[in-house]
């Protein structure tokens, strides 16, 4: 048998997700940053209209009709958005379209740790920036010759985000693209969306996973230059976004109404849980996504609480690396579910 895999995806580490609970297994899920709230009540028409006799038939290829309805929400063209199974397959189209084997790209570090494993899988060159001792204010990507640079704001694991006079410094100091990566910037002040009309080599991501309530059905979305968008349509996966998927991405994105009076619970919420954890003596960044980054007195006790939370079945995210390991990353849920995770964690560090 001559088979083998290949050496680069032999060494490498694969990416690990949240904690999921088991079957039947009744947990606190604060870890993975889904929407406590249910999608628009016109999701699960959606949903039944297509699980007729139409799921024999294959979807739109081009996922047409849900591009022309987000070109219409956030105005641009509908040959400026592709449309992809999640923005994680959309990160995965960025890849194949504008890197080849031994082409460097970069990223922030700590930031979404996804972009080390694909750069791995796709065997590039992998050029972090640290973002210093104040990530507030961190410095221009220190390597410019990269193909793809991947800035995410807001940040993931920490929260906070950065204006778009910086990102657009970023994208004017790169040499190849910039991508955006927006996958919770409904939850923040501002976006980025507008720099793919001012500057040529920025491309944003976006998700419906936080936001809409849609996780289940992954939807992603890209914003960029018709020029870019078209050459990265040629290695798009063709019926890439099942029937289903599609129709209640366009029903969600229709319902603006839903949508901002659940985000405006996840803000309120979010302030409100930061406000109590200031009072507890725990500090947190400053946050504009559906989750906040505690930060413990140091990592063993960062570590230890994470223990405690999970036998105690509250799950939350805990990073076992340089810059985060002082932190809990802690997802927005319920006043109810935000109420119980207080209660423990003044038990615990009392």
């Amino acid at each position: 048998m001559r088979a083998s895999v290949k050496e680069h995806i032999s060494r490498l580490k694969a990416y690990v997700p949240g904690l999921q609970p088991g079957e039947g297994e009744q947990v606190l899920k604060l870890n993975t940053n889904e929407n406590p709230y249910p999608p628009s009540p016109w999701v699960e028409e959606a949903i039944r209209e297509e699980g007729s006799d139409s799921l024999r038939l294959y979807p739109n290829p081009t996922s047409q009709h849900l591009r022309e309805t987000a070109a219409c929400l956030y105005r641009i063209a509908p040959e400026q958005v592709l449309c992809g199974n999640g923005s994680d397959e959309i990160l995965g189209i960025l890849l194949r379209t504008f890197t080849s084997r031994g082409d460097a790209i970069g990223y922030y570090e700590p930031s979404y740790s996804y972009y080390k494993t694909l750069g791995a899988i796709h065997d590039l060159v992998l050029q972090p920036t640290p973002l210093g001792d104040d990530p507030l204010t961190p410095p221009l990507p220190t390597e410019r010759d990269v193909k793809i640079f991947f800035l995410t704001n807001p940040n993931s694991p920490m929260g906070f985000s950065l204006q778009p006079e910086f990102v657009a410094r970023v994208a004017d100091h790169v040499e190849g693209i910039l991508v955006v990566d927006e996958a919770y910037a409904d939850f923040a002040q501002k976006n980025c969306i507008s720099l793919i009309r001012e500057l040529p080599n920025v491309i944003v991501t976006r998700t419906l996973s936080k936001s809409y309530s849609l996780a289940g059905l992954r939807v992603g979305f890209a914003f960029g230059a018709e020029r870019w968008i078209e050459q990265m349509d040629k290695v798009r996966d063709h019926y890439n976004l099942n029937r289903v998927a599609q129709a209640a991405a366009c029903v969600a994105l229709c319902d603006q109404s839903h949508f901002h009076e659940n985000r405006d619970r996840i803000l309120r919420t979010r302030e409100r849980f930061a406000r109590a954890l200031k009072d507890m003596g725990i500090e947190s960044f400053p946050s504009e996504a559906n989750f906040v980054f505690a930060k413990l007195a140091s990592a063993e006790a960062a570590s230890q609480i994470f223990d405690k939370l999970t036998e105690r079945g509250i799950y939350v995210r805990y990073f076992p690396q340089d810059g985060l390991d002082r932190g809990l990353r802690i997802s927005i849920g319920t006043d109810d579910e935000m109420d119980r995770l207080l209660e423990e964690l003044r038990t615990l560090i009392s």
